[in-house]
């Protein structure tokens, strides 16, 4: 399946496409678009994978547990609202800018491509 990846770009927000795999609950971080890169920061040789992409965005062992329960039972709801998407809000390490926070939509079957899920990044800016 190609990645439309022009489209991708173009977006305002950061997104980042993995691969569903049933080998494996590691998916494949397979396309960073550009806001990504710009806005988060990491690579992917830095986060190839959902294993490298917890570690790097939350890398406080104590708030990794928290951001990890939060997903679960944002699964479980997705669930029994029988939703395409999970929304969470979280702190994560931007690989230039230190911790942000930011409003994290997953598209858990994406409309786009089939056998990838869609992660988008809304960062969420406090006024002072």
């Amino acid at each position: 399946m190609l990645i439309p990846t022009k489209f991708l770009d173009m977006l305002p927000l950061p997104i980042l496409v993995v691969e569903k795999t049933e080998q494996t609950l590691n998916h494949p971080v397979v396309y960073l678009n550009l806001n990504f890169s710009k806005i988060i920061g990491w690579n992917l040789d830095e986060i190839p994978d959902k294993e490298h992409w917890w570690r790097t965005a939350y890398p406080d062992p104590q708030y990794q547990k928290v951001v990890e329960r939060l997903w679960e039972i944002s699964i479980e709801s997705k669930n029994l609202d029988n939703d395409n998407l999970v929304l969470m809000t979280v702190n994560i390490m931007t690989k230039n800018n230190g911790i942000k926070r930011f409003k994290v939509y997953t598209e858990m079957e994406s409309a786009l491509l089939d056998g990838y899920y869609v992660v988008a990044f809304e960062e969420i800016i406090e006024l002072s």
